[in-house]
């Protein structure tokens, strides 16, 4: 910046000098070299310093704002998810039932709970009730599409909602579940070995279904298939 100065201080004075018929004499030489880098010094300095903080301010805020974003995706996620499973938890999960309102899809709603866990636990403990919930958890990511839902609803209990399938599509997915999850690796404990099923009880959902309502039949199925004998699967098809 100081050379540009320099140089146009230069043709600038020589050229007004020549145009005048004005002597060119050591002393506008020295003007010339003297007076911009005099002035362009500091005023270069000044610039290159402001530019350097404004870099070093840009840098700063980038990284707040990503450390903001980080820490609200964390909190969303904890907000919303199971800290035990990685599943949605029951709210959020609620709240994906409530949004489900697609009258020309059909959607169907499995409860889906561990048989026997209260003797998994007395019997093996609750670290090992535990690993075998989330085993559980594993199971059914794995028999689920990536487009239906998976929560975590309850202490033993799971919901799935199934988007866009019919009777036979749903009862097949929700078999599959079943069988799953009984193919779990035993979950090895000092007194033994723990094998987890489940009972799955399943309702269609309807774009005029009230969210109640469709747990409420889900969770009747789910009973009748604990009446059954457990490690069943119980629909029902009647619209609310």
């Amino acid at each position: 910046m100081t050379a540009i100065a320099v140089v146009s201080t230069f043709a600038l004075s020589f050229s007004t000098r020549l145009a005048l018929g004005m002597p060119i004499d050591w002393l506008s030489w020295v003007e010339c070299t003297v007076i911009p880098i005099v002035i362009a010094m500091p005023v270069a300095s000044y610039i290159f310093h402001q530019s350097e903080l404004y870099k070093e301010a840009s840098e700063a805020l980038a990284k707040s704002h990503a450390a903001l974003r980080r820490t609200h995706e964390k909190l969303n996620y904890s907000t919303s998810h199971d800290p035990a499973t990685g599943l949605f938890n029951r709210e959020a999960f609620i709240g994906f039932l409530a949004r489900v309102r697609r009258e020309e899809d059909c959607d169907t709603l499995l409860l889906i709970d561990a048989d026997d866990f209260t003797k998994i636990n007395d019997q093996h403990g609750h670290a090992k009730g535990d690993e075998a919930l989330i085993r559980i958890a594993k199971a059914l990511l794995y028999a689920t599409r990536p487009s239906d839902v998976v929560g975590r609803t309850g202490g033993t209990e799971f919901g799935v909602i199934l988007g866009g399938v019919d009777k036979d599509g749903a009862a097949l997915r929700a078999d599959m579940i079943r069988r799953q999850v009984e193919t779990i690796p035993l979950v090895k404990s000092g007194r033994g070995s723990v094998r987890a099923t489940v009972s799955i009880g399943g309702a269609e959902i309807r774009g005029s279904a009230d969210t109640a309502e469709s747990l409420r039949q889900a969770s009747r199925c789910l009973y009748e298939a604990k009446l059954q004998g457990k490690n069943r699967v119980s629909f029902s098809y009647k619209s609310p």
